[in-house]
């Protein structure tokens, strides 16, 4: 299996896990009546968190988490994750869509915009 390959379906495994932890968190704080908007925020950081130091360690295997890693791996997160709320916002009040269905459509657009900024510009090389 190609090295690459391997990288993506680590990518992805931890993505998986990170979205579940999202998604589960988002959907918890909304459940107990928390605002979509915070509740997105406040799942964000605890599953941005986690993901830098399953990326850094296994997925990129790199050398050692940094204070400087992590801080750019959460502006990354954070771009996307706006652009995530952005599209939220439109789904749930411009289209009524129920904020806890538009979320589930929009999953997969962290992702894809961050495997790119990650690997390019965050982590480092064992």
């Amino acid at each position: 299996m190609d090295g690459r390959f391997r990288e993506l379906l680590r990518f992805g495994l931890v993505g998986g896990f990170n979205a579940a932890t999202y998604f589960g968190g988002y959907t918890a704080l909304v459940l107990l009546g928390v605002p979509y908007l915070v509740a997105a925020v406040v799942a964000f950081l605890v599953s941005a968190s986690i993901g830098y130091w399953l990326h850094e360690h296994w997925t990129f295997k790199g050398a050692s988490p940094t204070v400087r890693g992590w801080l750019s791996w959460l502006a990354a997160q954070g771009g996307a994750t706006g652009l995530n709320l952005a599209l939220l916002a439109v789904l749930v009040d411009g289209f009524g869509v129920g904020s806890i269905l538009a979320q589930a459509v929009l999953l997969p657009v962290t992702p894809v915009v961050t495997y790119v900024i990650g690997r390019r510009w965050v982590f480092s090389r064992a």
